[in-house]
C-alpha cells in the first residue's frame, strides 16, 4: 500500500502537476490522521473494557468479603441475643428463687461469654490502596468505607467501644463458681480419634457441654460485684446487639447495591444466605419468590436443598411453624428426589398437628431412602 501511495507521489512530481500533487498529499496526510485517530479510539476502547471488566472482578471480590462479614455478623448476632436473654433469666432468678435450678446452669455461663467480628477485608483493602480508582460508584464507594471504617472496627476486639465481656467476667467466675461439666464422653473409654464430627460439635459447640454453679447460693443472691457485672454486661451487651444489627442492615445494603450494579453483567456466585431477608417486610414471601425463580445469572442466594431446609428448621426454632411450613414444603417441591427434604417436611407436619399428611411425607422419604432411619422409627410411632 506505501508503494503504491509513493508510485502516485513520483508520477504527478514527474509530470509538474504541483497542485494536485499538494491536494494529494493534503488528503494523504487527513488519511493517515484519520488511521491515527481510529487506532487510538480503538485502543481506549479496549482499555476502558479492560477497566470496566477489573471493576466487575473487584466488587465480585469485595460482595464475596461482605456475603463472608454477613456470615459472622448473623452468627454472633444470634449468640448475642441468646447471651442477653440468660442475662435476664439470671437476673429474674435472684429476684425470685430461693434455690439454685440446675436448668440454669449454662445462663451462667452465656452471661460470662463474648464474641467479636472478624470481617474478611481483602478486596476492600486492595482496592484501597489503589485509590479506589477501579470502582466508578460513588455510593459503593462510601458505603465500603462506612463499614470498614466505622462499623466494622467497632465490633473487632481491638477496637470495640466496649469491653470484652469474658475478660471483664473472668475474675469473678475463678473465685465464685464452679464448672459441672455435662460431657460424659471423657469417661466412656473411647479415644479421641474415634469420636464422630457429630458428637464432637454437640459436646463442644456453643459451650453445651459446661454449666456453672455458684460456690455459695445464698451469698451469691445478694452479692452487689455480681449485681453490678451483671448490670453492666447487660448494657453493653444491649449495645453490642445494636451495632450488630447496624452493621448487618449496612452490609446488606451494599451488597444489594453492588449485585444491582454489575447484574446483568457477570454471574453472582449462590452465597447469600435466604435468613437474612427474614428481618424484613414480608421476607417470607420474598424468600419463596426467589427459591421458585431459580438458578439465574443475577441469582445471589444459596438456594440449595441444605439451605431452604436449614432456615426451616429456624424458622421452626423461632417459633414460626407456618413460615416454617411454606418453606419445607416448596422444598420437596424444588427437590421431589432428595429423601431428607420429606423426612424435614413430615416433621413440620407433625409440629402443627397435620399426622395424616406427615405419615405420607415419610412414607415418601423412605421410598426414595429405605435406609432412612428415623423416617422408620417416626412411622413405626404413629401408626
Amino acid at each position: 500500500m506505501i508503494k503504491f501511495f509513493r508510485q502516485i507521489r513520483y508520477r504527478l512530481m514527474n509530470e509538474n502537476k504541483t497542485s494536485r500533487y499538494l491536494k494529494y498529499a493534503i488528503g494523504e496526510i487527513l488519511l493517515v490522521m484519520i488511521g491515527i485517530l481510529l487506532a487510538l479510539q480503538v485502543n481506549n476502547w479496549n482499555e476502558q473494557r479492560k477497566l470496566r471488566q477489573q471493576e466487575l472482578d473487584a466488587l465480585v471480590e469485595v460482595r464475596s468479603d461482605l456475603v463472608n462479614t454477613m456470615w459472622d455478623i448473623d452468627n454472633n448476632l444470634t449468640k448475642m441475643t441468646d447471651w442477653l436473654e440468660s442475662a435476664w433469666k439470671i437476673k429474674r432468678l435472684i429476684n425470685t428463687s430461693d434455690e439454685f435450678p440446675d436448668s440454669l446452669g449454662s445462663d451462667l455461663v452465656n452471661v460470662t461469654l463474648d464474641e467479636f467480628l472478624y470481617p474478611s477485608s481483602k478486596a476492600y483493602t486492595a482496592l484501597k490502596s489503589a485509590g479506589f480508582k477501579l470502582i466508578k460508584n460513588e455510593d459503593i464507594q462510601r458505603r465500603l468505607d462506612r463499614l470498614y471504617a466505622r462499623n466494622y472496627p467497632r465490633l473487632q476486639m481491638s477496637t470495640s467501644i466496649e469491653p470484652d465481656i469474658q475478660t471483664y467476667f473472668s475474675d469473678y467466675v475463678k473465685n465464685n463458681f464452679q464448672a459441672v461439666s455435662q460431657d460424659t464422653l471423657y469417661n466412656s473409654g473411647r479415644k479421641a480419634e474415634d469420636l464422630s464430627g457429630r458428637e464432637l460439635f454437640q459436646t463442644g459447640h456453643h459451650h453445651q457441654s459446661l454449666h456453672y454453679a455458684p460456690n455459695d447460693y445464698a451469698q451469691f443472691k445478694k452479692d452487689t460485684e455480681f449485681q453490678i457485672l451483671l448490670e453492666n454486661t447487660i448494657n453493653w451487651r444491649m449495645m453490642k446487639i445494636l451495632r450488630y444489627r447496624g452493621a448487618r442492615t449496612n452490609t446488606d445494603e451494599t451488597i444489594d447495591l453492588i449485585e444491582k450494579y454489575i447484574s446483568g453483567k457477570i454471574k453472582l456466585s449462590q452465597t447469600r444466605n435466604l435468613a437474612y431477608l427474614l428481618d424484613y417486610e414480608n421476607g417470607i414471601d420474598h424468600i419463596l419468590d426467589i427459591i421458585q425463580k431459580g438458578d439465574t445469572d443475577d441469582q445471589g442466594y444459596n438456594i440449595s436443598e441444605a439451605a431452604i431446609n436449614s432456615l426451616g428448621y429456624r424458622l421452626i426454632r423461632g417459633d414460626r411453624p407456618m413460615d416454617a411450613l411454606k418453606i419445607l414444603k416448596l422444598n420437596t417441591e424444588i427437590y421431589p428426589n432428595a429423601f431428607n427434604t420429606f423426612d424435614s417436611y413430615g416433621e413440620i407436619l407433625l409440629v402443627t398437628g397435620d399426622t395424616a399428611n406427615a405419615i405420607k411425607a415419610y412414607e415418601k422419604s423412605l421410598e426414595l431412602n429405605p435406609e432412612n432411619e428415623n423416617a422408620k422409627k417416626v412411622l413405626l410411632e404413629l401408626k
